[in-house]
């Protein structure tokens, strides 16, 4: 989290924000949040530690590192929930339960 606020912006956010970003968030672009993803790669428990934390560049970050074939359909469920901001409930949780042994089941449920 030090790292995501080290990078945020206020023009950024500002940027964000306009585009239905919830706070809180950092204002992080997406290009730092890549990089960072080299570093990290496919990480399960850190990626649901980042989600949880509610910071819109943290759940973004998540998506982008998380294992999608470890996420179980109560962490799918949840991640669906949980998701304020445009950001991640248009990409990041689409992404990962598309990819996820559980996206068909869960699309055809919600």
């Amino acid at each position: 989290m030090d790292e995501l606020k080290s990078k945020g912006s206020e023009s950024t956010k500002k940027v964000l924000l306009k585009h239905g970003i919830k706070e809180p968030f950092f204002g992080v672009k997406v290009a730092d949040l890549k990089v960072i993803e080299k570093r990290v790669k496919k990480n399960y428990s850190l990626s649901k530690e980042l989600y949880a934390t509610g910071n819109a560049d943290a759940m973004y970050l998540a998506g982008l590192i998380a294992d999608e074939k470890l996420m179980t359909k109560v962490d799918l469920s949840a991640w669906v929930k949980q998701a304020t901001s445009t950001n991640v409930s248009e990409y990041t949780v689409p992404w990962i339960a598309a990819e996820s042994n559980f996206g068909y089941e869960l699309a055809m449920e919600y």
